[in-house]
């Protein structure tokens, strides 16, 4: 059975990408493009994996992030994305805060973001 992953971006072009690489490399992928609804999709198709947009309407990732924590712990790994034109040291700094296990820069390198999510998901295994 193939790993699980929920992409949450307002952005049309990010879900594509992540949506197509990942698929690519045999994950079942679930997309969003409104956190509003985040935990509902969490609760029906426990995803192994949530990688988030950090600047969204409605909940922006961070605090997508930090609820994710307050109720599941370190049973959901949480990849945290956001554009070039988001300061990166900010990012570095803050996603931690948060409890995000890592982060990454779009537009998506895809070898980057296949290697961050296989990682990820290999620690959540140990």
């Amino acid at each position: 059975m193939a790993e699980k992953i929920l992409v949450v971006d307002d952005d049309t072009n990010s879900i594509q990408v992540a949506e197509s690489t990942l698929k690519g490399a045999g994950y079942e992928v679930v997309t969003m493009q409104d956190p509003k609804f985040v935990f509902k999709a969490i609760k029906m198709e426990n995803p192994d994996l949530i990688i988030s947009d950090i600047i969204m309407p409605h909940r922006d990732g961070y605090a997508l992030c930090k609820e994710v924590k307050e109720l599941y712990g370190d049973r959901i790994p949480v990849l945290l994305c956001t554009s070039k034109s988001y300061e990166e040291d900010l990012i570095e700094t803050a996603y931690k805060e948060f409890g995000a296990e890592d982060y990454i820069i779009k537009p998506f390198n895809t070898d980057e973001l296949l290697e961050k999510v296989e990682a990820l998901l290999k620690e959540k295994k140990d």
